[in-house]
């Protein structure tokens, strides 16, 4: 899953580039000893406003590539739901006083959660919350940051341990992440291979999903304290009135609030 630079309709459909290009020419602009003092001070309003809809257009790529990470934080928490309960499973299945009706039910069990793993992590890639992202980040001092978060690929067996796809002969398969070779019955009996085949990956996942998370965050309060200053500048300088100020201070607490839900609580916790 690719996120690029996001349209926004605060800057009037101007890419990036071009509004980089106006804040760097301002000094050269305001500088023109032919201009009248109110020419130059419109052109600082103009400038500052150009700044603030760069910060804006950083954040809104902010929150929807958290977003895409939090669905994926909330994918990955569901594989770990089922790798404990296939866990639990086994222990009940290691008792010695279980009869062979009661075996088959946890099998039945078990083979149930294994089709719910196998329908969660082998979807098509477009509608993949698990699959590769590479989410990029343009911010309003014109750099950009590249976020990647790998997809998590499982393959139930007692071979090498391979994080790149399931099997050999699915490699070329972008729309396969999961595989099991191994019978119910010798997974129950071989908990070791769910703990380094499901609880393992999925847990370094969710640790490099959160380090994702956390650097688009430092980038999002970078643009939040850029534009709440551009707001405060703005309305000194008298390019907007004191009820204009509020109402745009207002829409910044909101994405704030917004955004640091999605860093700091998935949507299943």
């Amino acid at each position: 899953m690719i996120i690029g630079n996001i349209k926004n309709p605060y800057i009037n459909n101007i890419s990036n580039q071009q509004l980089q290009k106006v804040v760097s020419n301002k000094n050269i602009i305001t500088n023109n000893k032919n201009l009248s003092s109110e020419e130059i001070m419109k052109q600082k309003i103009r400038n500052m406003n150009t700044q603030f809809a760069l910060s804006q257009n950083s954040e809104q790529q902010i929150e929807i590539g958290m977003s895409a990470l939090q669905e994926k934080e909330v994918g990955l928490d569901n594989i770990k739901d089922i790798g404990n309960q296939l866990k639990e499973l086994s222990k009940q299945y290691a008792s010695s006083d279980l009869s062979e009706n009661d075996k088959s039910k946890i099998e039945k069990q078990a083979e149930e959660l294994l089709n719910n793993l196998g329908s969660l992590m082998n979807q098509k890639e477009e509608n993949n919350v698990l699959g590769d992202k590479t989410i990029t980040l343009t911010g309003s001092d014109g750099k950009t940051s590249v976020i990647l978060s790998k997809s998590l690929n499982i393959t139930l067996d007692f071979g090498k341990l391979d994080d790149t796809k399931p099997n050999n002969t699915d490699k070329t398969n972008n729309d396969k992440h999961f595989s099991n070779n191994v019978s119910v019955s010798t997974l129950l009996k071989n908990p070791s291979i769910i703990e380094e085949r499901i609880l393992n990956p999925v847990q370094k996942s969710i640790e490099k999903v959160d380090d994702a998370k956390s650097i688009a965050y430092s980038n999002f309060i970078k643009e939040y304290s850029s534009a709440k200053s551009s707001i405060d500048d703005l309305f000194k300088i008298g390019g907007i009135s004191a009820y204009t100020k509020d109402k745009k201070m207002l829409q910044q607490e909101s994405i704030y609030i917004r955004i640091s839900a999605l860093y700091s609580h998935p949507l299943n916790k």
